[in-house]
């Protein structure tokens, strides 16, 4: 077994951990506008945030989205006249971002993650929501369907969260929402006690919790199979076992994310030779199955996703995704490199939307892989003949969001492997690779997308995850069924 220790508290970094770091977004003629002249430190970040979003986000390229934007902005301007806390300001800006449907475009209206409510609820697509995790004293409550919180029923709260809460799709929206629904703080967002939760349960019961510090909490688990599953998710970026019996080897990829990517963490390992360290003891024990489990991977840097595919199907096969990218202020402040790239001989336009790969300096070129590549670049495989020729099984779940999807979605749409699981948390065709700001007047911090990455197969009909070609559950709290699946399917007889 090859395992690399997850040495990094988070890999996918929250904005508030960027602090004062993150630039702040000025833009001279809203700033010059009667107004912005004559509105409040509110109604003032207000449009600075309507002028980013309009500005950046690629669905507002289309000149009726940018007035339908205006129309709203129009509306909640009055609003934030009326506003005198800044936490209510921020709720109105998530829900414009919100209404995007797009996890990447969000407002960080967080202000203290001390205090907790000590229960989560597991929450699931149209099942019923069970207390899943909570504090030792409250252990009875394991497992109890609940019905309403503080006489308002699930249903009602979900629609309240759902205006607020960034997310690709409703897997990725509940995901979200049980950790949030932990911070006493959410509540308030919702218009609702953050000092004292009544659960009630559908036996009739209620009970009372209290809110307290995180320090406090002594937490209690639904039980789950005790011995150790295979697919039980390891503190690692990506380990992988093999089962020589079986001929089966099992890679847990948790994050795209390695010493390439990461160069200030000179500690961790590169996954390319992580990967080909791999294949080659596959290789070398005649293993026919490659499980790679996605069902903890929230994303990360891409092209981590471009090494594994090498292995798997000759790369000059594997089709690309579209990127289309959209070119504005903040792209720019981050990447100058953008203002020499050239269309069609012309500079790129401010506020135009380009297919990346037409750019003039990426149209026809020809990478030379056999060059020496320094360590700032991945190496990917090019001998068709270390192909691995045997069954590929990717798992997917409900946290598998971003760079995720972008490896599952390209495996589908190109020939390779199957997809087993729950539904993904992350779209096939999204917005991402965000850009930070900070809004000036009330230091409010919010993320924007600048590309919208289109699958390889165009003609695919869009949805809003991906569907598993086989539905197996992942949280069954007494059996390991996705290894069970794959021992049944795949182990060597």
């Amino acid at each position: 077994m090859k395992r690399i220790i997850l040495i990094i508290v988070a890999l996918v970094v929250a904005p508030t951990l960027y602090g004062q770091n993150i630039p702040e977004y000025h833009n001279e003629a809203v700033e010059a506008s009667a107004d912005y002249q004559q509105g409040n430190a509110f109604q003032q970040d207000l449009l600075l945030y309507a002028d980013m979003l309009s500005s950046t986000h690629p669905y507002y390229a289309d000149a009726k989205h940018r007035k339908g934007l205006e129309r709203r902005v129009r509306r909640v301007y009055k609003e934030c006249g009326k506003i005198e806390d800044v936490a209510d300001f921020k709720l109105s800006l998530a829900r414009l971002a919100a209404s995007l449907g797009d996890g990447h475009t969000a407002i960080s209206f967080w202000s203290n993650l001390e205090r907790i409510f000590p229960v989560r609820l597991a929450l699931d697509i149209n099942q019923p929501a069970i207390v899943d995790v909570t504090s030792e004293e409250h252990r009875e409550l394991l497992g109890k369907e609940v019905k309403a919180i503080n006489g308002r029923s699930l249903k009602q709260i979900l629609r309240s969260a759902r205006e607020i809460v960034s997310a690709d799709n409703d897997v990725n929206f509940l995901n979200l929402v049980k950790e949030y629904l932990m911070f006493a703080e959410f509540w308030s967002f919702l218009d609702m006690s953050d000092e004292c939760l009544t659960l009630t349960f559908a036996d009739g019961s209620s009970a009372e919790i209290l809110a307290i510090s995180k320090r406090e909490l002594r937490i209690a688990q639904l039980q789950r199979n005790a011995q150790e599953r295979v697919t039980a998710m390891r503190n690692t970026l990506f380990d992988y076992t093999i089962f020589e019996d079986g001929g089966i080897c099992y890679l847990q990829f948790n994050q795209f994310a390695d010493r390439v990517t990461m160069p200030q963490y000179p500690q961790l390992a590169r996954f390319d030779e992580f990967v080909a360290e791999m294949m080659a003891e596959i290789e070398a024990k005649g293993v026919e199955t490659l499980v790679v489990d996605l069902q903890y991977n929230s994303g990360g840097n891409s092209n981590l996703g471009e090494v594994l595919l090498s292995w798997l199907k000759p790369y000059a096969e594997i089709e690309s995704y579209g990127v289309d990218v959209r070119i504005s202020k903040m792209l720019l402040e981050r990447y100058p490199y953008y203002r020499d790239f050239t269309f069609d001989g012309e500079p790129l336009k401010m506020g135009e939307v380009y297919d990346m790969w037409q750019f003039d300096h990426n149209r026809g070129r020809e990478i030379d892989y056999s060059a020496p590549q320094d360590s700032s670049q991945h190496i990917l495989n090019f001998d068709v003949e270390r192909i691995f020729r045997g069954n590929v099984v990717f798992v997917e779940g409900q946290d598998s969001y971003s760079s995720a999807t972008l490896l599952l979605t390209k495996a589908r749409d190109c020939g390779v492997g199957i997809i087993v699981g729950e539904p993904s948390g992350g779209k096939p065709s999204h917005y991402g690779d965000l850009l930070y700001c900070t809004l000036p007047n009330t230091k409010t911090i919010a993320t924007v997308s600048h590309k919208h990455f289109v699958r390889p197969s165009r003609e695919a009909k869009e949805s809003d995850y991906i569907t598993p070609d086989v539905f197996i559950e992942l949280n069954d709290p007494d059996r390991d069924q996705l290894w069970e699946w794959v021992l049944k399917t795949y182990k060597r007889r």
